[in-house]
């Protein structure tokens, strides 16, 4: 087995589970909404449709990611997702409450939220941070 197989970091994120209060509040607050749009409009495909749409653009928030971290690449996996971005790919970096956004650019431009990739931190904040710091250098 070669050490490409074997993640030096690895961890799973699943923000519908981190914050129970949260989670309930936008689960009633999506069932507010579907109640009103069947309301509005007395149709169960507009409702489904409507569904569809909303649940689909908070995917990131109700399923579980998991990052893992290789001595050449970075894998990030979900249902029905998966990327594999090089180390070499990515040449800056910048940290919030949540977690890091690798970014394939060396000055700040508007393309980052689009090109780049964004890692949600786990409990391993530390460790994580210190393993990207050693692969980017800023």
């Amino acid at each position: 087995m070669s050490d490409q197989s074997i993640p030096q970091q690895f961890w799973k994120v699943h923000p519908l589970r981190e914050n129970w209060t949260r989670s309930i509040f936008l689960l009633l607050f999506l069932l507010l909404l579907f109640s009103g749009i069947y309301w509005l409009f007395q149709s169960a495909f507009i409702t489904l449709l409507s569904t569809i749409f909303v649940t689909s653009s908070l995917y990131r928030y109700f399923v579980p990611f998991r990052y893992e971290l290789y001595e050449h690449e970075l894998v990030v996996t979900a249902p029905f997702y998966r990327l594999t971005k090089s180390w070499e790919a990515f040449r800056s970096f910048y940290v919030d409450n949540n977690g890091v956004l690798l970014s394939p650019f060396t000055k700040p431009s508007r393309l980052e939220n689009f090109r780049g990739v964004y890692v949600r931190l786990g409990a391993n904040r530390s460790e994580v941070l210190d393993f990207i710091t050693h692969k980017i250098p800023t």
